[in-house]
């Protein structure tokens, strides 16, 4: 079972301008060696300030710094970051971050596979 702070497998923070999400799924691929692949989601819903930002997601797992590319966000939109095909084996927390341009790095409690 994965642990977060909000449901099953993900983990929810509320920021000024919106929410920041951090989800995990599994892909349901096997290895030979019994591990699976899993799948994770940073999302960010800004429903609140006029000012467009410009921003980038990624997480943190065993002191390791992972990020996507930047994008473009305007309020009343919801924007998604997805990271593919993790091999993650043991129950380290995972945190999930925005980064916004000229402001500060927004970090979500940490999610769990187990």
């Amino acid at each position: 079972m994965a642990g977060g702070n909000w449901d099953y497998n993900c983990s929810r923070t509320s920021l000024s301008n919106g929410l920041l999400f951090t989800c995990i799924y599994t892909e349901n691929i096997n290895q030979p060696d019994g591990s699976s692949f899993w799948r994770l989601s940073d999302s960010y819903k800004k429903d609140k300030g006029e000012t467009p930002i410009t921003a980038k997601f990624g997480f943190n797992y065993h002191g390791h710094s992972y990020e996507g590319g930047w994008f473009s966000q305007s309020k009343g939109e919801t924007k998604d970051g997805w990271f593919y095909d993790l091999g993650f084996n043991d129950c380290g927390g995972i945190v999930g971050w925005l980064a916004a341009q000229g402001q500060s790095t927004f970090h979500n409690a940490p999610v769990t596979i187990c």
